[in-house]
């Protein structure tokens, strides 16, 4: 069941799924606080592979969405070019427990604390990384359906036919099918169209009264020469050299 949802109304809804993932990111980043006594080889050890494993997940998550015209660098977030921070940290006097402060992402930073407390193949690490990778993915679905509704807005579509506006990956989804349906693109043509058939119409009444003008002026006098007028692009495409149809069939195996 879908039904037709203002594009105002649908900010409203965007505006509370923006607190609602501030919400849950605070609550991924205050879970499980390092514990005095660690040791900073182990942790640093630790941080590296809760990096490898977070990133593992929120790629998982973030091509199910690869048909979204854009998305969240993870890669470019979440791991440095280099080490040297980690390195200055772990070569430092004064002993403090790490953040982003120091080195690295704040959400490795918390996957890092649940794999030294739970173990890394235990419900408490596998969940945790589960709600970072959605919570990058939902991100990325926020970010495309704001996107979505600047163009549909400068484009004059007021409303959208949706089945569930809190459900952020299923109204990326189903405007995204609506981005790509002919009907958006008779929507958006159809001014144009009115505007060339008035166009084509005063041409063709200009052009017989001036036929007639001609026959009874003979040779005496000359027409000017219309000026082309320039057609602009009817539907500006959205660019995504990794765009994939989320509806096409996947290829056979190797």
């Amino acid at each position: 069941m879908t039904r037709s949802i203002n594009l105002d109304e649908l900010r409203e809804h965007l505006g509370h799924a923006k607190e609602k993932l501030a919400r849950e990111k605070s609550d991924i980043l205050n879970l499980n606080p390092l514990r005095d006594g660690f040791c900073r080889e182990e942790y640093a050890f630790a941080y590296v592979r809760a990096e490898r494993l977070g990133m593992r997940a929120i790629n998982r998550r973030l091509s199910e969405i690869d048909w979204l015209p854009m998305q969240l660098d993870a890669k470019s977030e979440i791991v440095p070019e280099n080490r040297a921070s980690m390195k200055r940290w772990l070569t430092s006097p004064f002993i403090g427990k790490p953040g982003a402060e120091e080195f690295g992402n704040d959400f490795m930073h918390s996957l890092a604390r649940c794999g030294l407390a739970f173990g890394w193949d235990g419900v408490e690490f596998l969940k945790l990384a589960a709600r970072v990778a959605n919570l990058f993915r939902d991100l990325s679905c926020l970010i495309g359906i704001v996107y979505y509704c600047s163009w549909l807005a400068e484009n004059r579509v007021a409303d959208v036919r949706l089945s569930n506006p809190d459900d952020l990956t299923r109204t990326a989804e189903e405007i995204s099918e609506l981005m790509q349906s002919p009907e958006i693109y008779r929507y958006i043509r159809a001014p144009e169209q009115n505007d060339e058939g008035k166009s084509a119409r005063g041409k063709g009444e200009s052009g017989a009264a001036g036929g007639a003008m001609g026959g009874m002026m003979g040779s005496a006098g000359t027409g000017k020469d219309a000026r082309k007028s320039k057609k602009r692009p009817a539907l500006y495409v959205i660019a995504n050299e990794d765009f994939h149809d989320p509806f096409a069939p996947e290829p056979a195996p190797a």
